[in-house]
């Protein structure tokens, strides 16, 4: 960043942003300067209130109480619209791009060029092929998103927020995807944008790279900022520990009791890009793997249900049978079940009632000569609802209508008849890829007590969560993921907050 533009106006300035949520403060009077030329990082704990801020900043929520300022002049962000129209672009966490569509009309969406009404394909074809060829990345403009890698489809992201050349890029965990090689070009291309002044408000739990590439970092602790400044005045384990709020010494697990045989064991594999030089999870043991956001540990859970999409090489023994799931449909015999992330993407079925998201997992186990025996599933479906407590007018609601803590004790569900209905000899293995993700306290602890009823009747889990405060309280051990390795594994003497943040960083 430039000095001098420090000492003059900020690009970006909010003063006194706070908003809350049913009297719940999310931000509690919070003051930030953003310069030109200058990526400033805003980092924070889960539910610290980074994503409150950004959302008001780029006009999808309006503050309670406070003022925005662009260049000295204050504005009101009611809408995205007003946000765009005001210089400010936003790449989300989540990906949104078409999958039907190509890498050039995916670029250029919202903005094509028109002539009589109709869009100019090869205009089109040439701005696209213009901004793909400043980012200097290698993509096949032509080709549909669905066929493009992951990281392939964020940069695309990335350059869609970029077409409507903003003054001030707010990047949301932008390299959460992506590989080395990817995240270098992203950085260099960003480094350029900064040089011809472009403000940048990243957003990213990959502490490493906020100090490799950001010029001042801002900490959000329980809606509040706490420190904001230079990266080479500070160090990442003050950043965490400001994060945290304790140190490492502070936070300390008695530890588990023994286990019985293992239920599941990987040696020596490779899951797309990450190695797993060792994972074992034995029979009533909850298991985390921590990481990152996109470092690989999602990718594990679905290698194990069978329905990972990268090569899976190396050895797997899952319930004594050895190898991994060849599809979905073995695991789910191996006695494999995964809750995966994105629910009403990946685990339920969108427009489909409560009954018959929860009969979706036993379907062979609850039908006869191809029809489906009535009177069993709703009979099965009202014990589930019973057994779980999910709140909804009958098993005919439509899951969608249901809350999110609802709608994941219904994705729960689902496994469960499944397991009642299975080889009682198998003791199921339960994936869990973010089981909480935007479900209320009150459903979480349901939530936590129904894993541990699974677990004490001779389960095993391995979970994922993006949210570290919660595998201190549901594991037993923990394998962190650093540098592309599922290595060091804590056990509960060992563990702390604080310490997960340091060994994935």
């Amino acid at each position: 960043m430039n000095d001098t533009l420090a000492k003059g106006t900020p690009r970006l300035s909010a003063r006194g942003v706070a908003k809350s949520f049913h009297g719940n403060p999310a931000l509690r009077s919070v003051d930030l300067d953003l310069w030109g030329g200058e990526m400033l990082a805003l980092v924070g704990a889960n539910g610290a209130g980074k994503s409150t801020l950004v959302k008001i900043i780029c006009g999808a929520q309006q503050a309670d109480a406070g003022t925005l300022s662009i260049d000295g002049k204050p504005v009101s962000m009611r809408s995205v619209g007003d946000a765009l129209a005001s210089g400010i672009a936003v790449a989300h966490q989540q990906i949104a791009v078409i999958s039907t569509l190509t890498a050039a009309e995916n670029i250029m969406l919202g903005r094509e060029p028109l002539s009589g009404g109709l869009i100019r394909s090869r205009a089109l074809r040439a701005e696209a092929s213009r901004f793909a060829q400043r980012f200097g990345i290698d993509i096949d403009l032509d080709t549909e998103c669905g066929d493009l890698t992951l990281g392939e489809n964020k940069i695309l992201d990335i350059l869609k927020a970029l077409v409507s050349e903003p003054a001030i890029l707010i990047l949301d965990e932008p390299t959460a995807s992506l590989t080395l090689n990817e995240s270098r070009k992203l950085f260099s291309f960003l480094r350029d944008l900064k040089s011809h002044g472009l403000s940048i408000l990243f957003i990213s739990h990959h502490l490493n790279e906020i100090f490799e590439q950001c010029d001042r970092v801002a900490v959000l602790k329980d809606g509040e900022k706490v420190h904001d400044g230079l990266v080479t005045d500070t160090t990442l384990q003050e950043v965490v520990h400001l994060m945290v709020g304790r140190r490492i010494e502070d936070q300390h697990w008695a530890s588990s009791a023994s286990y019985d045989a293992v239920a599941t064991r990987i040696h020596n594999a490779r899951i797309g890009h990450l190695e797993v030089p060792n994972l074992v999870v034995h029979a009533g043991e909850i298991v985390g793997i921590a990481g990152v956001m996109g470092a690989g540990q999602t990718g594990v859970l679905e290698a194990l249900a069978g329905s990972v999409s990268a090569k899976v090489e190396g050895d797997c023994v899952v319930n004594g049978e050895r190898g991994f799931p060849r599809d979905v449909a073995e695991a789910i015999d191996r006695g494999v079940y995964l809750v995966a992330d994105e629910r009403l993407r990946k685990a339920l079925f969108p427009g489909l009632t409560v009954e018959e998201n929860l009969m979706t997992g036993a379907l062979g186990q609850t039908s006869r000569s191809g029809f489906m025996q009535q009177t069993l599933t709703r009979t099965l479906a009202h014990d589930a609802v019973a057994q779980l407590g999910i709140k909804c007018s009958g098993i005919g609601q439509d899951v969608l209508q249901l809350s999110g803590g609802n709608q994941q004790k219904v994705a729960f569900g689902r496994w469960l008849i499944r397991m009642g209905r299975s080889d009682a000899g198998r003791k199921p293995l339960l994936l869990l890829d973010n089981p909480t993700e935007g479900v209320d306290v009150g459903s979480k602890a349901e939530i936590y007590a129904l894993i541990h009823e699974l677990v004490k009747a001779g389960a095993s889990v391995l979970i994922a969560s993006a949210e570290f405060e919660e595998m201190l309280k549901l594991c037993d051990r923990i394998y962190c993921i650093a540098d592309g390795v599922v290595g060091e594994c804590l056990d509960r003497t060992e563990f702390s907050e604080a310490r997960l943040l340091l060994e994935v960083n």
